[in-house]
């Protein structure tokens, strides 16, 4: 109760605060606030924290498709998936229409073993078909993932 009387009386002073100013004391009050506020947004600055969360999940998106496809061709024998080859190639997406000259990573993802349960696609992604990351085998027997739509300069790959 006591502080409730307290916030009455702290409100009522301000009222009577701004009644007392004059007209431009209230314009250059409300300059400074918007001049403060710009400042904040601008020191936020919302747009860099979207594109460094969507690089984040892009970095998230590459581990997961590397471990699985790791795991898997050490449970068949070194075996990769189907036409993996030593040029960066786009994963097909899951259940995407066609996969035609992607890498179709479907019996990774249709086997509940491993980590995924289906292709993350990358958020800047337009192609009904790609998942937006890239696979490769290297010559010395490496797979590489990567995610080439990441932004700001960022390089986003990972090899095992």
């Amino acid at each position: 109760m006591k502080n409730i009387m307290e916030f009455e009386h702290y409100l009522e002073k301000c009222k009577l605060f701004v009644k007392n100013t004059s007209i431009w004391q209230r314009i250059l009050f409300a300059v400074v606030l918007f001049v403060i506020l710009g400042g904040v947004v601008f020191w936020i600055n919302p747009a860099k924290k979207l594109l460094e969360m969507r690089n984040s999940q892009r970095r998230s998106d590459v581990v997961n498709i590397l471990n699985s496809v790791y795991q898997y061709s050490l449970d068949n024998g070194g075996n990769l998936p189907k036409n993996l080859t030593s040029e960066s190639v786009a994963i097909c997406k899951s259940k995407a229409a066609s996969c035609e000259n992607l890498i179709d990573i479907s019996e990774i993802i249709n086997n509940k073993k491993y980590l995924l349960s289906e292709v993350p696609v990358d958020p800047q992604e337009k192609d009904a078909n790609s998942s937006g990351y890239q696979i490769a085998k290297l010559s010395n027997g490496r797979i590489r993932v990567s995610a080439p739509l990441a932004e700001n300069g960022a390089v986003i790959n990972l090899s095992k």
